[in-house]
């Protein structure tokens, strides 16, 4: 039984990502680079060049209740107007957040084509309704990747929160699709069980900057080739063993997991963290 499932983990296609042609436009030139970008309730430090080039080239925006009043304050900090960049397809959420002159703003300053859709279900956060509503144009566009603007800091609840929704994805979102966390100092996805070849730029490798391998909710069996600390069958698991505060020893980092693992890393130098 257990060769039989090593047969099946090792045939799955390789997963392959390129965090950098994901937020480099230059980069992209296929159907498959199409994303979404989707801004939550935290301030967006993410450098303006790089938020306003991604929001520029999404084929979907949309803003998640209090994160439109961080997309408005984003415009009024960057002395940027809403005529300037192009304008949100949707603004979902319980609206339990978003400011009423904010919403006032959006509505006079855009199209009639934008889409406010109240989701008052306490059962999921704001984050995960809001990828059921974008589900239907996620499909007809062929977007298989959603970027998402956000930070790691503040309350912790909410943190978890956005990366139970990296889990739910599975269910929610075609396969293949792949949603993206991104802050100031990180970019966060989750890698399933399976083989993965992960391109690292060359400056984060010769830096040392930092990455990890974090198995929430569950047990995973870890190999990897190309961290500054490799693993061969490792087991990770909290209450064990995690890869934190790890590095790079290759431009190209492969891993084969037999359950589903959090992959976070240092980018692109936004900050010193």
């Amino acid at each position: 039984m257990f060769s039989s499932f090593i047969s099946r983990l090792y045939s799955h296609k390789m997963q392959k990502w390129n965090p950098e042609s994901l937020i480099n436009l230059e980069l992209q030139n296929t159907t498959e680079d199409r994303f979404a970008v989707v801004v939550l309730n935290r301030r967006i430090s993410v450098p303006v060049e790089v938020t306003t080039n991604l929001w520029q080239n999404a084929a979907i925006r949309c803003l998640v209740d209090g994160g439109a009043n961080r997309w408005h304050q984003f415009l009024v900090n960057n002395n940027l107007s809403n005529s300037e960049l192009k304008s949100p397809d949707f603004i979902t959420g319980d609206f339990d957040s978003i400011l009423e002159e904010t919403m006032t703003y959006f509505k006079e300053n855009s199209p009639e084509s934008i889409k406010i859709v109240n989701t008052p279900d306490q059962n999921e956060t704001d984050f995960t309704k809001s990828l059921r509503v974008l589900k239907s144009n996620l499909d007809r566009l062929n977007v298989r990747n959603v970027i998402v603007f956000q930070e790691f800091s503040g309350r912790l609840d909410q943190m978890m929160g956005n990366i139970n929704t990296l889990y739910k994805c599975e269910s929610i979102l075609l396969e293949n699709s792949r949603v993206f966390l991104l802050s100031s100092s990180s970019m966060t996805w989750l890698l399933k069980p399976g083989q993965h070849s992960i391109e690292i730029p060359r400056d984060l490798v010769e830096n040392k900057r930092w990455c990890s391998l974090l198995p929430i909710g569950e047990k995973a069996i870890v190999t990897t080739d190309g961290l500054k600390w490799d693993l061969y069958n490792g087991s990770l698991q909290f209450g064990g063993m995690v890869s934190s505060s790890n590095s790079y020893a290759k431009e190209i980092i492969e891993i084969t997991t037999d359950g589903y693992v959090v992959w976070s890393m240092g980018l692109f130098n936004f900050t010193d963290d």
